[in-house]
C-alpha cells in the first residue's frame, strides 16, 4: 500500500514539474516564439524595416507604411521622416523609436510648416506664431544676411550645426 502511494505521489509531481517546464517555452520565455521584443521592450528598427521594406530599398514609402498591422508608422509617417524625403530610413526609424534622443529636423519641413505668407522666408511672428521656440530663442543668430528673415539656407545651417552636435555628442 505504501508503494502506490509513493508511487502516485511521485507520478503527480513528476506531472506537476513537466507542466511547469513545458508552460515556459523555449528559451524561458512563457512560450513566445521570437516574433518581437520582450513585454515593454523597444522595437528594434532594423527588424521593423525587413518586415515592412517589401521592395529591398531599406526604407519604407507611405504605401509599405499602411502595411504596418498597429498603423502606428503610417499614422505618424510624416513625423517620422524627418528630412521629408518621402521615404523612412534607418536613422529616422531609430530616432522615432528613442524617445530619448532629439529627433532630427528637416529645414525644409520646418519652412513649409511655418512659412504661412508661402513667401519662402520666416519672420519673427510667423515663428512666434507656430510657437517654435528654438527658432524664436536663436532668431538674430541664425538671421546671418541682418533681413530679419531666416532663408533655406539659414535654417538649414541652423539645424545642420544642432545635428552635428548631436552627432559628436552620440560619438563620444
Amino acid at each position: 500500500m505504501k508503494t502506490n502511494k509513493l508511487k502516485n505521489t511521485l507520478g503527480i509531481l513528476s506531472i506537476l514539474l513537466c507542466s511547469f517546464a513545458f508552460a515556459q517555452g523555449p528559451g524561458g520565455r512563457g512560450g513566445r516564439q521570437g516574433g518581437g521584443p520582450p513585454e515593454g521592450g523597444k522595437p528594434d528598427a532594423s527588424k521593423i524595416i525587413e518586415i515592412l521594406d517589401t521592395n529591398g530599398d531599406d526604407k519604407i514609402d507611405i504605401d509599405e507604411a499602411a502595411k504596418d498591422e498597429r498603423g502606428k508608422i503610417s499614422e505618424d509617417f510624416s513625423k517620422i521622416d524627418a528630412d521629408g524625403d518621402g521615404f523612412i530610413n534607418l536613422e529616422e526609424l531609430e530616432a522615432a523609436l528613442d524617445n530619448t534622443k532629439p529627433k532630427p529636423v528637416s529645414a525644409e519641413k520646418i519652412l513649409a510648416e511655418v512659412d504661412q505668407d508661402e513667401d519662402g522666408l520666416l519672420n519673427e511672428l510667423e515663428v512666434a506664431a507656430k510657437d517654435k521656440r528654438d527658432l524664436m530663442a536663436n532668431f538674430s543668430d541664425i538671421d546671418v544676411n541682418g533681413d530679419s528673415q531666416l532663408d533655406l539656407e539659414e535654417l538649414k545651417a541652423f539645424y545642420s550645426k544642432d545635428n552635428d552636435v548631436e552627432r559628436k555628442k552620440r560619438r563620444d
